[in-house]
């Protein structure tokens, strides 16, 4: 009887481990994904984030990477300011701006840089723009305070615009801009594309293009709350770059759903190349610093660790 008792306390103590086995066995594996909030803008420079959702990149790192579409950066920035984004995609100005503000965002990587091979913006004139104007002076639609203003200071240092008188007007929206251009309303316009694109095939005037500088352009960043997870975000990212630099093809659909790509151009307009992830450097984020400080924008350096991961 005692044995008997024994036996089946035994057999009891038995079940129980692997039950505790198989109970820590599964909350292992059904660890919840961590969620990334992103905030984008629908732009040629956001495809290869689209890409790591659609092919599941970030959830294979266990992040659920959630892609929040705006309209405007204004848009953007006042979701990250009220908290409703762990992180988003913009330029360094606005990345800058946002640390000064007291937004604790870190940058993660540059998303788009220049390319001597590709052009992402376009200083476009006006179709019927009189002759005798362009060597005179030119009323030039641009967002102030971002990375278009930026832009718009180096490239008027180069030979191609240095006989030009460029008189910025600001002119926030976009598509706007490019209405405002086409119907001869302003004189030019610095437009991105696939707009300097759309706006050359209905008779815009070619300037200059940003392919001739060497600069960051556009860059993703990340909330210092969620920063534990950036290796894991950056890791499912490079996948993404290396998987639209292999077979950009692959992605034309997914590019003219989610870019905003005319469509008439959406046929033959290019499949673009990314960069190699990697964080701006001290030099290049001084750069556009310097330019902040001298436009007032900022009133001194921030210092480079506060802004890296």
């Amino acid at each position: 009887m005692v044995e008997h008792v024994k036996h089946n306390k035994s057999k009891k103590r038995t079940c129980l481990i692997w039950g505790l086995v198989m109970l820590f066995s599964l909350a292992a594996g059904m660890v919840s994904a961590e969620t990334i909030r992103m905030g984008i803008l629908p732009v040629i420079d956001t495809l290869p984030l689209q890409v790591g959702v659609a092919e599941g990149y970030f959830k294979a790192e266990n992040l659920d990477v959630k892609l929040i579409s705006f309209s405007s950066a204004m848009e953007r920035n006042t979701a990250m300011h009220s908290g409703q984004l762990d992180g988003f995609f913009g330029d360094m100005l606005a990345t800058l701006l946002l640390v000064k503000n007291k937004i604790p965002v870190r940058f993660l990587t540059i998303s788009y840089a220049t390319d001597k091979n590709q052009r992402m913006f376009g200083l476009m004139l006006a179709p019927e723009l009189p002759v005798a104007r362009e060597n005179g002076k030119i009323t030039v639609a641009i967002s102030k305070a971002s990375i278009i203003e930026y832009l718009l200071d180096h490239l008027k240092q180069l030979p191609e615009t240095q006989t030009i008188q460029w008189e910025p007007v600001e002119i926030k929206q976009m598509p706007l801009r490019l209405q405002m251009l086409l119907t001869g309303k302003i004189d030019a316009a610095l437009l991105p594309e696939p707009m300097a694109s759309l706006a050359e095939s209905r008779g815009a005037k070619l300037v200059v293009t940003d392919q001739s500088l060497n600069m960051p352009l556009t860059v993703l960043n990340i909330h210092s709350d969620k920063r534990h997870l950036a290796g894991s975000f950056m890791k499912a990212y490079a996948r993404s770059v290396n998987a639209l630099n292999q077979t950009p093809e692959k992605y034309r659909a997914l590019m003219t759903k989610t870019c905003r790509i005319p469509g008439n151009l959406v046929d033959h307009f290019p499949m673009y190349r990314y960069p190699a992830p990697r964080i701006p450097t001290q030099a290049e984020v001084q750069q556009v610093q310097g330019w902040m400080i001298k436009k007032g924008l900022l009133p001194h350096s921030i210092p480079y660790q506060r802004l890296i991961p």
